[in-house]
């Protein structure tokens, strides 16, 4: 009887460690933690891209990038600019890795995503500009002369119009994919509030419900398994991604918003791309051509 009473008591601290163990891995964002861990080893590896941090305005503000490990003269200099949906890695996985073979790289966080962050209180899209264009110049990005290109996505499309119209010598050329550049108040408002819920939690997702509304509204490529992914993945997700800057998050999604955009667009003089899903969700196809109308600009669509 008492190997039979040990025996129990044994399996029951098994039992109850391996309840701990398992509550671990689900309260901790461990899984989504390894899979960033993973992106910045590709990146490393099969990109040839280096994480270097820059500190602007006597430490008030600091933009991480993921740079090219060698620069080459002969290649442009290519900067992107990500979205609402995450930092830079998992915005440009995709694309990363065959651009690196064509472009010298220059990929920053925008401020309070992923490792970057600002005590200035400014959460203009004019600060995101800035920051990044500071960045790319104690970089090196733009010595002797040298232009730039940008790529960009989303929110980042906002911050690359802003870049082109400071800096018209800087930027030669643009790319715009599906960004609400132009939308007045009203419309970016009405086109958010078509699919439920508040807009700043569409933005900065809560729960995994709203980061299911988040990936349907921004993708169109039959997402259904999006509704299969455990709340524990997602939940992760959203604690890496969001938690440490919600409240800034919130703010920037808050300014631009509820900003209204000029009478009209600032014209800027850049060769410019627009890119668009013919089923996007949140900006209709139609403003991808008010866009192109309005601006009076060489473009290829």
């Amino acid at each position: 009887m008492k190997h039979v009473h040990l025996f129990r008591r044994y399996l029951s601290i098994v039992f109850t460690l391996f309840q701990r163990l398992i509550s671990c891995f689900f309260d901790f964002p461990i899984l989504i933690k390894i899979a960033d861990s993973f992106l910045s080893l590709y990146f490393l590896v099969f990109c040839d891209l280096r994480p270097v941090t820059v500190d602007l305005d006597d430490g008030e503000t600091t933009v991480h990038f993921w740079i090219s490990g060698h620069r080459r003269i002969s290649r442009q200099n290519l900067v992107m600019l990500h979205g609402y949906g995450g930092n830079s890695k998992w915005q440009f996985v995709h694309q990363v890795s065959d651009l690196s073979k064509s472009f010298n790289l220059f990929i920053p966080d925008l401020v309070f995503f992923g490792k970057s962050y600002s005590k200035n209180r400014d959460r203009s899209v004019e600060i995101q500009a800035r920051s990044v264009v500071g960045g790319l110049k104690k970089l090196g990005c733009v010595e002797g002369g040298g232009g730039i290109s940008i790529y960009s996505i989303s929110y980042g499309g906002f911050v690359a119009y802003k870049m082109a119209e400071i800096w018209p010598a800087m930027v030669e050329k643009l790319v715009i994919v599906s960004s609400g550049v132009g939308f007045t108040q009203q419309q970016k408002t009405a086109e958010l509030k078509k699919h439920g819920g508040d807009c700043s939690k569409i933005l900065v997702p809560k729960t995994p419900m709203d980061l299911r509304l988040l990936i349907k509204i921004s993708m169109n490529t039959g997402l259904t398994f999006v509704d299969w992914v455990p709340d524990f993945f997602l939940s992760q997700f959203i604690a890496v991604m969001y938690e440490k800057n919600r409240q800034e998050l919130l703010e920037l999604a808050k300014n631009l918003l509820e900003r209204e955009e000029e009478p009209e667009l600032p014209v800027i003089s850049q060769k410019t791309l627009i890119v668009w899903g013919d089923k996007d969700k949140v900006f209709p196809l139609e403003h991808a051509y008010r866009l192109q109308r309005s601006k009076e600009m060489k473009h290829r669509t």
